[in-house]
């Protein structure tokens, strides 16, 4: 078992069932599931990847301390993890499915999600279109945000960007979300589009290399850019946010209220 100390509780990671193992029992979660690669059909790049049992990533919905969970319910927020395994399938990275956030009741914007890797090395793939529910033709892509996040830091997704988390290290890659108990996901675009914008695939060095979905058009070049801390969106290296976030709650308002802090969103991406 390896402990997680960035998780910001006891929990710990067992390299031989690749699942989170709470160290105690004050710790639950609402929900558990395990996607293979099986679910991922219609979303990678190589359609014709044919294996249907490769395990992909787990997810756990609000996972907390039970002392902790009324901070949670108050604020409107919910702690998750997922899980991705190390490795690829037709050389494409594994990934999570890919979705946008439904607009916030009464404004004109989705709600934003803060995540943060605890261990393993994850690219985010950010991506804002001209309509993400448009029922046919193509997507026109007009901001590309790709983020390479290591261990210990986290990143905010703005308000109306796409999003996916790809496991671009060579080992099992763990992060964790602070999100809207309100926000609610729409994945049928990016399921028509057969994935995200971009693709990401391992090369010889073990690095990774980008390829652009052709199904998208493109009225703007993917930019590559790495995070930074940020006071004002509750983000320090190193610093647990489940931690940072039951100290001062009332600093993660913005996950419920974005317009506050859409600045500092963008600011804490640095291009490299």
């Amino acid at each position: 078992m390896n402990e997680l100390k960035m998780f910001g509780m006891p929990i710990q990671f067992c390299e031989e069932s690749q699942k989170l193992v709470p160290a105690n029992d004050n710790i639950h979660y609402e929900d558990y599931s395990r996607k293979y690669s099986k679910g991922m059909f219609g979303l990678l790049a190589d359609a014709t990847y044919n294996i249907e049992d490769n395990p992909y990533y787990d997810f756990y919905k609000a996972i907390v301390e039970d002392d902790t969970k009324g901070i949670f319910q108050s604020t409107d927020l919910r702690y998750d993890s997922t899980v991705i395994i190390e490795g690829t399938a037709g050389g494409e990275f594994k990934k999570t499915a890919g979705h946008f956030h439904m607009p916030i009741p009464g404004q004109s914007v989705s709600y934003p999600e803060l995540y943060q890797v605890i261990k393993g090395t994850a690219l985010f793939v950010m991506q804002k279109v001209d309509d993400y529910r448009k029922e046919d033709g193509s997507m026109q892509v007009q901001d590309v945000i790709l983020t390479k996040v290591e261990a210990g830091e986290s990143v905010v997704i703005p308000p109306d960007y796409g999003h996916c988390t790809i496991n671009i290290g060579a080992e099992t890659m763990v992060f964790v979300n602070l999100v809207s108990c309100h926000s609610t996901n729409y994945y049928d675009s990016v399921k028509r589009h057969a994935g995200m914008c971009c693709y990401a695939f391992r090369t010889p060095d073990g690095g990774f290399r980008i390829e652009k979905n052709p199904r998208y058009d493109f009225a703007c070049e993917p930019r590559l850019t790495t995070p930074t801390d940020s006071p004002v969106c509750g983000l320090e290296k190193n610093v647990p946010v489940y931690r940072s976030f039951l100290q001062d709650p009332k600093k993660y308002a913005y996950l419920n209220d974005p317009a506050p802090a859409v600045e500092a969103m963008f600011s804490l991406l640095k291009t490299l």
